[in-house]
């Protein structure tokens, strides 16, 4: 199957693209969306990282601002540049012409059925997509979303997850387009970190290379944030387990097919994830809902990737 990555990069977004690229994945695009940071920093972060690991895979921007909530940044996590605030060369790759969502619909229609997208940011490009081409639902066969809650414990409003909260219209589109979604909510993140012992695990040695060090750099203010967030040791990376369900489905250990929607109004109700675990609206389920993973597979994942 081919593969879109739809990000914002985000550290975490960097380890979801440098363990699917260093590990194979048939990716034909990388779609940039606004997010963590604004979307000159997510294009140039996106760019870096292509640089990074000598990529060939082309870097499409995407939408800059979300369908009606003004815009909404994470820099107080992932650093002003978005990627830590470390030293980077140069940036030698460029970004393609064409724009992301129109880049969505070409390789849809160029791989009918047999195309699948990682969104692990605000779902915006891909919502602006499917409204400009409702067909679009028909030719995606899959689709993994790094974003919502399970049990509505927000991290950016009071039920929001930040990739919802950030664009809730878009959350609404995409949950409602009928394309078969495997959901990483924020909550089995929340609970599943990766440390830097299981990263370790088989000799620090191999941990001595350009990509691994650099990586390493950009998660360490991360990893002393989730410390004093959280109280125990470890890398916080949502968007790596949404990336390592494709690459091993044998890291999920617990998931649930439900119905899902998204709340878009409400005084503190708007970005909710609204999950019907008890099937009292008699809908049929529209998402499968991954609650626990193996985080030694995850880590071994990642492992491979930043010494491959």
């Amino acid at each position: 199957m081919r593969w879109i990555i739809d990000a914002d990069p985000g550290v975490d977004d960097a380890a979801a693209i440098i363990t699917c690229l260093q590990l194979g994945l048939d990716v034909v695009g990388i779609g940039v969306v606004h997010g963590n940071s604004p979307l000159q920093d997510t294009l140039r972060n996106a760019l870096r990282l292509k640089d990074l690991l000598q990529s060939e895979v082309p870097v499409y921007a995407g939408c800059s601002r979300a369908i009606l909530e003004p815009q909404l940044n994470a820099t107080e996590v992932h650093g002003q540049d978005g990627l830590g605030d470390v030293r980077w060369p140069a940036i030698k790759s460029r970004q393609e012409l064409t724009h992301a969502v129109d880049m969505i619909i070409a390789e849809s229609l160029q791989h009918p059925g047999n195309l699948g997208i990682l969104a692990v940011g605000p779902l915006t490009n891909l919502a602006v997509a499917l409204i400009k081409d409702p067909s679009l639902s028909q030719r995606v066969s899959r689709l993994v979303i790094m974003g919502g809650t399970s049990g509505a414990k927000g991290n950016t409003t009071i039920v929001g997850e930040f990739n919802f909260a950030a664009d809730p219209e878009a959350a609404a589109v995409v949950l409602g387009s009928g394309i078969p979604i495997t959901l990483m909510p924020w909550e089995t993140c929340l609970h599943n970190l990766i440390t830097l012992e299981q990263l370790e695990q088989g000799g620090r040695e191999a941990l001595q290379n350009p990509v691994a060090q650099q990586f390493l750099q950009i998660t360490a203010e991360l990893q002393r944030r989730t410390e004093s967030y959280i109280g125990s040791p470890g890398f916080l990376l949502c968007d790596l387990l949404a990336a390592a369900i494709i690459l091993d489905p044998l890291v999920i250990e617990e998931q649930r097919d439900v119905f899902a929607a998204v709340e878009t109004a409400g005084t503190f109700g708007r970005g909710l994830t609204a999950i019907d675990y008890a099937g009292v609206s008699g809908r049929a389920p529209n998402v499968s809902i991954v609650l626990k993973v193996n985080t030694d597979r995850v880590a071994a994942l990642l492992r491979q990737a930043l010494i491959a």
